[in-house]
């Protein structure tokens, strides 16, 4: 079986790739005894001698691969200190744009606050004579050149604002008007009403006069019918009492009777209570033991399942190595061949990735 060089792109590992073709001949050439000692320590140094081929391979990647690392540091290091200086040239610019810009951010928001400020002018005025003191102080008020692109807004705001304030003041002015009107007419309410009281006060002074001297003559009749009450209540309690212990004594009995009833019902409800609690314990140790039978049983299909689903992707990724060994030039025995001993593990740093 003819095994081809291979171009490195590479320049560290084109010597491996002549030592490669020479290992790769001898190894398909060497047959080991592997049961006995003296083919079993052959076959140990011959593996031993590929080892040491590839501890040299990875001492060599290493240090291809350090270069590489240097190189690609000195890059990132070069590239940091570049940037940094054109960020330095960007900073000397950038402060002062954004000076300025901030200058004008504020100059804007503090003519916002001012227009804001004047439309709330009065707004916390809850009496006419308040809101006529606001109306004389902003009716002056001039709009000048100082409000730069707010003073449009602002001269509109001025009079929309003078505007409620003035039907603000005139709904005011009438409602005080009302509130003073309504205020006299309540006084004389009250005057007539301290009038009232004061003649219903004599007239119920009258009337208690009267009710306490028919209460005192109600009082004395009603003390002699409490007495013979009393007397007629004393000789019923008496009768009463007697049919009370005799109530009494037949009701104890009848409780005695129904608490050995209830006793006698309860003792068999439990009994069947237990019974089924029983009989449910029972169905579900069933159901759990048919459960876990069926687990397993699942388990184990899965588990064949996977096996052979494995087995298939194997033979499927076989057929497909065989195809191109074979297509590569490859005898189909010996491309089987190789592809049981590479499959078998036989084929050291060699395996087929299924």
């Amino acid at each position: 079986m003819e095994v081809l060089n291979k171009e490195s792109a590479v320049a560290e590992y084109r010597p491996f790739y002549a030592q490669l073709v020479d290992l790769e001949q001898k190894n398909a050439t060497l047959v080991f005894d592997y049961e006995s000692p003296k083919g079993n320590k052959e076959a140990r140094s011959h593996v031993h001698a590929l080892r040491q081929t590839k501890g040299a391979l990875e001492r060599t990647r290493k240090e291809a691969k350090a270069e590489s690392l240097r190189i690609g540091r000195a890059i990132d290091a070069e590239a940091s200190e570049i940037n940094a200086r054109i960020e330095a040239m960007i900073g000397v610019h950038q402060e002062a744009l954004e000076a300025i810009e901030q200058r004008e951010k504020q100059r804007v928001a503090d003519l916002a606050e001012r227009l804001a400020n004047l439309r709330t002018t009065g707004a916390a005025a809850s009496t006419a004579a308040q809101l006529a003191e606001v109306i004389a102080t902003l009716e002056p008020l001039v709009i000048g050149d100082d409000w730069q692109e707010y003073k449009a807004p602002a001269l509109e705001v001025k009079d929309d604002l003078l505007r409620q304030l003035r039907l603000r003041h005139a709904e005011y002015v009438a409602d005080e008007a009302k509130e003073a009107e309504l205020a006299r007419l309540r006084a004389e309410a009250a005057e007539r009403e301290r009038l009232e009281r004061e003649a219903a006060i004599v007239r119920a002074a009258e009337e208690r006069a009267r009710a306490e001297a028919a209460r005192a003559a109600q009082e004395a009749e009603a003390r002699a019918a409490a007495e013979r009450e009393a007397a007629a209540r004393r000789e019923l309690e008496l009768k009463l009492a007697a049919e009370t212990a005799e109530r009494r004594r037949v009701e104890a009995e009848q409780r005695a009777e129904q608490e050995r009833i209830d006793a006698a019902a309860r003792a068999e409800r439990e009994a069947k209570e237990a019974a089924e609690r029983a009989e449910r314990q029972a169905a579900e140790a069933v159901r759990r033991e048919q459960e876990r039978v069926a687990a397993e049983q699942a388990a184990a299909a899965a588990e064949l399942a996977r096996r052979e689903a494995n087995k298939a992707h194997k033979g499927r990724v076989n057929r497909a190595a065989l195809t191109a060994l074979v297509a590569g030039g490859l005898t189909e025995e010996c491309a089987k061949q190789c592809i049981t001993l590479i499959a078998s593990g036989k084929v050291p740093a060699v395996s087929i990735a299924y």
